[in-house]
């Protein structure tokens, strides 16, 4: 596939490695941490990239993009995801 995914500790990866922002379209299910510390730094590491679209999957603790600088949040859905996962 054209995909060329690759295995790597994200807190490695470097901006020359990823497209720009505008050309850029991330989604994560980072691990969470007490109270979502490892969440946040890895939304963090994110923003950096200045993705055009963000997409998470993360605990409610996690702090909110819309309070943070230059992102709008644009929908949130905490019920529809928010039961036990059903792998069966």
């Amino acid at each position: 596939n054209n995909f060329k995914f690759t295995m790597k500790d994200w807190m490695e990866v470097q901006h020359s490695e990823l497209y720009s922002g505008s050309q850029l379209i991330m989604g994560l299910n980072p691990p969470f941490g007490v109270r979502a510390s490892l969440a946040n730094k890895f939304i963090d590491k994110a923003l950096s990239f200045r993705p055009k679209l963000l997409i998470l999957i993360v605990p409610k603790e996690t702090q909110r993009l819309d309070e943070k600088d230059k992102y709008d949040l644009i929908w949130v859905d905490d019920k529809k995801l928010s039961g036990k996962v059903d792998f069966g």
